[in-house]
């Protein structure tokens, strides 16, 4: 299976986000909000929003990083074709990749379970 994180998996566009926002389902839980919608195609995407009030720079970016990596690590767990919009929450303390991975598996399974109905 195709471990890699390419740029067909990525939302990139404002009004791709949107309609996320708009029509999705919301998930997640005290630390991460998740937004997921079906989308017509056959790959799954993924997006991150990460505002200042998560904190500085450097905080932002490590988010961005570890969330892109347990992403990548377990895409493999969703059907095909779900856009997904992550939103971290600012009571979120631990972001090591074991911590965002397991919190992760368990609302993509929820997603999974729900999109399918």
């Amino acid at each position: 299976m195709d471990q890699r994180f390419t740029r067909k998996e990525r939302l990139l566009k404002r009004k791709e986000f949107q309609r996320v926002f708009d029509q999705g389902k919301v998930y997640g839980n005290d630390q991460v909000k998740i937004y997921a919608l079906l989308n017509d195609g056959t790959v799954s995407r993924l997006g991150l929003v990460v505002g200042r009030k998560f904190g500085n720079a450097p905080r932002r970016n490590r988010f961005k990083r570890i969330f892109r990596e347990a992403y990548r690590l377990n895409k493999s767990l969703l059907g095909v074709g779900v856009d997904i919009i992550v939103i971290p929450r600012p009571g979120l303390t631990d972001i090591s990749l074991r911590a965002v991975e397991d919190e992760f598996k368990k609302i993509l399974s929820q997603i999974n379970e729900q999109l399918r109905k």
